[in-house]
């Protein structure tokens, strides 16, 4: 229960009174890429220039976004000690994937498969019509923490709005996997999932280090000449292992969960074979040509909001939704904006399912 509580602290944030600020210049590259252009080979053309956004201004003073933010420093775990993470691995681990609470059940349909390997949760909801629209729903987690209870929360919000069924995966995690073994497995879910149903009805929606999962997918299926997704959908998402932004710092010391430390961390444990940035674990320094409609969401009060610009700067075709004051997966929390940025994924899903 105080995991839920804290959850949803973390996850629904308002800001403290005194939050104007400025953004600092993303940059555009990787560290090894610093004062050098950027070859083809698994990286894409990115432009040399940094792009700086606009002023955010201050918004009037909110007792409750304040209290629940100092609450949040407060009590969050510090993800950045390499052994708090590891104990929260081995609690996952004891605990096992979230099938979904009583109340979330009293809304939903769910069953589980075992297909191609995999554990798979599908939910769709009671209410709903027959559909072939299928969300293949890759969690967050840091590429090594299961799925959360709480995340069924992204789920139900997706199902109140999209006559849909979700499908989510319980894809392999480091440490005992590594990152291809991750997207190997998950590419090849997704195209069972092809056979049966059709590249065209299906969407993959991601938050966290699912929707760099989504991307990396996307990019390897692309590569393979193989059928793209119809659209994807990218909540927070974990595009840059290497932490290289250089407004991250400073979006750091306004994020109450997340740190570049923590990126460090997550590379070891889940990659350390290969560079942090490369292309085939931080999809940000891959080509972004030939991929599906985007739309990508991120808050001014995470690390991971200089991955969703960088990621605009690269590719202007993407869809990117930035909301101040909001931090990691804020879809996931009950205020305004976490509905709003719900509403606009589902217009975003309906629209290209009707092209």
């Amino acid at each position: 229960a105080r995991a839920v509580f804290l959850a949803d602290i973390v996850f629904g944030l308002c800001p403290p009174p005194w939050s104007g600020h400025k953004h600092l210049p993303p940059t555009i590259r990787s560290p090894r890429d610093r004062g050098a252009g950027i070859s083809r080979e698994g990286r894409g053309n990115l432009p040399n220039e940094a792009v700086t956004t606009g002023t955010v201004k201050a918004r009037p003073f909110n007792l409750r976004g304040w209290l629940l933010y100092r609450l949040a420093r407060w009590i969050a775990p510090d993800y950045s000690d390499p052994a708090v993470l590891r104990k929260l691995i081995r609690e996952d681990r004891a605990r096992g994937p979230a099938r979904p609470p009583e109340k979330v059940l009293a809304r939903i349909a769910f069953r589980e498969s075992r297909d191609d390997g995999l554990l798979a949760f599908h939910a769709t909801a009671k209410t709903a019509p027959p559909t072939a629209l299928k969300l293949l729903y890759l969690h967050g987690g840091a590429y090594v923490l299961d799925f959360q209870e709480i995340q069924w929360k992204l789920v139900t919000g997706l199902l109140a709005r999209v006559d849909a069924e979700v499908i989510a995966p319980i894809y392999p995690l480091g440490p005992e996997a590594k990152w291809h073994e991750t997207v190997a497995a998950t590419q090849a879910f997704y195209l069972s999932l092809v056979e049966r149903h059709g590249a065209d009805n299906i969407v993959i929606v991601g938050d966290s280090a699912g929707g760099g999962l989504a991307l990396l997918v996307a990019q390897a299926l692309r590569d393979a000449k193989l059928p793209q997704p119809r659209t994807l959908v990218l909540f927070s998402p974990g595009l840059d292992l290497s932490g290289s932004g250089a407004d991250q710092p400073a979006l750091e010391k306004r994020d109450p969960v997340l740190s570049l430390r923590m990126l460090r961390d997550v590379h070891g444990l889940w990659a350390k074979d290969v560079p942090a940035d490369d292309p085939r674990i931080s999809p940000l320094f891959a080509s972004q040509a030939d991929l599906p409609p985007t739309i990508v969401f991120s808050g001014d009060r995470e690390i991971l909001h200089s991955d969703a610009l960088r990621l605009k700067a690269i590719n202007p075709a993407v869809d990117h939704r930035s909301y101040p004051e909001m931090a990691h997966v804020f879809p996931l929390s009950p205020l305004r904006e976490g509905r709003q940025a719900l509403d606009e994924a589902a217009a975003f899903i309906r629209r290209h399912a009707q092209d």
